[in-house]
């Protein structure tokens, strides 16, 4: 059974929702069978990192919405992330493009570390404060989960990988994804959004068992 998912570094539903998922897995019968991958998302294409401003500020302003309307709903987040056991960290994460991150993900996912790289990601975003857009940065947590630090380098100073991306997004509205975190079940079951880990250990039983009748 293959799960595609659409998501993006810094979507803190993403997160959550792909935890969920995991949960799921773990009491799922058949889980040594399921492959996940990861497709790119841009949730974001214009956050650009504004050093000294805190990541509430940056956010209001982006969407243009009052500060005090921002924080709710980070800390909305943050208390959702808690109830699934996840470290949201708003006070250290710091927003900005992921538009380079994708580029060097995609390079991982040819040397068949991509779901590494995006669990990696996740962590560096919303636990660790680290700005996904700095080139430096981006290399260092590449060469942890693997990949050739010079091959990443020379990735960042030209546009390599750019058609991946967008070739990821492009399909991602072929198929109907107006946001993220989208997951795709065989290429034929959709769900969208941070679902309950009851919903996804749900569908994993009913696709394996429609896919499963058919043989």
């Amino acid at each position: 059974m293959k799960i595609t998912i659409w998501s993006d570094f810094v979507c803190p539903f993403c997160f959550i929702g792909e935890s969920h998922l995991k949960k799921a897995l773990e009491n799922f019968e058949h889980r040594s069978e399921v492959e996940v991958e990861y497709k790119s998302f841009l949730l974001m294409p214009d956050a650009k990192y504004v050093p000294n401003q805190g990541y509430a500020q940056t956010f209001s302003e982006m969407k243009g919405i009052p500060l005090e309307q921002a924080n709710t709903m980070l800390n909305q987040v943050v208390d959702m992330a808690k109830d699934s056991g996840l470290d949201i960290n708003y006070n250290t994460a710091k927003l900005a493009s992921t538009n380079d991150s994708h580029r060097v993900f995609q390079y991982a996912k040819e040397k068949g570390l991509g779901n590494e790289f995006f669990n990696r990601f996740y962590l560096a975003h919303f636990t660790e404060g680290e700005i996904l857009s700095d080139s430096d940065t981006i290399v260092n947590l590449a060469e942890e989960v693997g990949l050739d630090g010079v091959e990443v380098k020379s990735i960042l100073q030209s546009e390599a990988y750019s058609d991946k991306v967008t070739q990821d997004i492009s399909e991602a509205r072929t198929v109907g994804v107006q946001g993220v975190p989208f997951f795709v079940f065989v290429n034929k079951y959709a769900v969208s959004g941070a679902q309950p880990v009851e919903v996804f250990s749900q569908v994993l039983n009913q696709v394996w068992e429609e896919e499963n009748s058919q043989e």
